[in-house]
């Protein structure tokens, strides 16, 4: 099926969301290539949208081709339950603030930085 993982960002106060960024191999990437935006991002914390866009600019990077990366509007009920993830790594969101991360419904949940 992939190593799919969905990556959603936030604001520190939860009033922001981006859209999902679908990714179909590369769910195992997405904690590195977290902290590689983390510093990317360094002096523009809780940009949702800025973050989101670069997230994208890395994963784009990472991955070869015209496939396997996507993005779709977040419904904004779900998306930090284990009902939105296709399973594999999960559905990741990161807090834009402070670029920790938290996984639901998928293999990343073992691996969960507090966010």
């Amino acid at each position: 099926m992939g190593d799919r993982a969905l990556v959603v960002f936030r604001s520190a106060d939860k009033t922001i969301v981006s859209p999902t960024v679908y990714l179909h191999w590369s769910g195992h990437a997405v904690p590195e290539l977290i902290e590689k935006l983390a510093v990317l991002m360094n002096d523009r914390r809780d940009d949702v949208p800025y973050a989101c866009a670069r997230f994208i600019g890395l994963c784009h990077e990472h991955i070869p081709g015209n496939l396997s990366l996507g993005v779709s509007e977040t419904p904004l009920d779900v998306y930090e339950t284990d009902s939105y993830s296709h399973g594999d790594a999960g559905v990741v969101v990161v807090d834009a603030s402070t670029f920790k991360w938290k996984a639901h419904g998928g293999y990343l949940a073992k691996k969960r930085k507090a966010a």
